[in-house]
Formats: C-alpha cells, sequence, structure tokens
C-alpha cells in the first residue's frame, strides 16, 4: 500500500514539475532591446518553401537575426562572399542566429539549394 502511494505522490510531482515547465515557456518575456552588447530582438528570418522570407532585411550595428528552417528538408545560412554567415545544416524547426557589429550588405544563399538567395541590409 505504502509503495503505491509513493507512487502517486511522485507522478502528481511530475505533473506540477512538467505543467509549470510549459507555463513558463508560454508566459516568458521576450527578448529586450539593446543597451550595450545585448541585442534586440525581432530580426527573424523564415525558411519556408525554399525561399528566405524575408528576403532582404533591413537592421541596426549590433542587432541579431535568427533563421529558422520551417522546411522538411535541409538548409544552410552561407555568406555569397566571405564568412561572415556559416549556419550548418539546418534540419526542420532547427536555428540558426548571428549578430551583426559592422555596417553594410550581406548577401547569402543555402548552400544545398544555391537558387534559394537573400540578403541582409546593416545599418
Amino acid at each position: 500500500m505504502k509503495t503505491g502511494y509513493l507512487i502517486g505522490i511522485i507522478v502528481v510531482m511530475l505533473i506540477i514539475v512538467i505543467g509549470g515547465y510549459f507555463l513558463f515557456q508560454s508566459k516568458s518575456a521576450p527578448e529586450t532591446t539593446n543597451t550595450g552588447n545585448i541585442v534586440s530582438s525581432g530580426n527573424n528570418v523564415k525558411i519556408n518553401n525554399f525561399v528566405f522570407s524575408p528576403a532582404t532585411l533591413t537592421i541596426k550595428v549590433g542587432d541579431s537575426v535568427t533563421w529558422t528552417n520551417n522546411d522538411n528538408t535541409q538548409h544552410t545560412v552561407t555568406s555569397d562572399t566571405g564568412s561572415e554567415l556559416a549556419s550548418s545544416t539546418l534540419a526542420k524547426g532547427q536555428t540558426y542566429s548571428h549578430i551583426f557589429n559592422t555596417a553594410g550588405t550581406y548577401d547569402y544563399h543555402c548552400s544545398i539549394h544555391t537558387s534559394m538567395k537573400a540578403k541582409i541590409i546593416v545599418e
């Protein structure tokens, strides 16, 4: 009888912990805007249907950009010239983030599907 009681307590505790985790995840505050080296949020590029969207994104120096692969196939984020952008291969649901510390235009593509092209403009 004591074993059943202990198992019941453990199950209830697991439910509370797991429920709290999901509650915290859905209520967590968004990342705040930059002061010093903390970067602003909201600069997102979606990879969907073999397209980077938006195809052109304008940001400020010090901002970060996060790419999210929503396709069922793998993609990369790779600089056209230089090595500023060099993600690993991103499977569905994976992300790649980069902080842009220098003004300029950064053209990039998917190294697997080279017709996928886009650019980041840093002011």
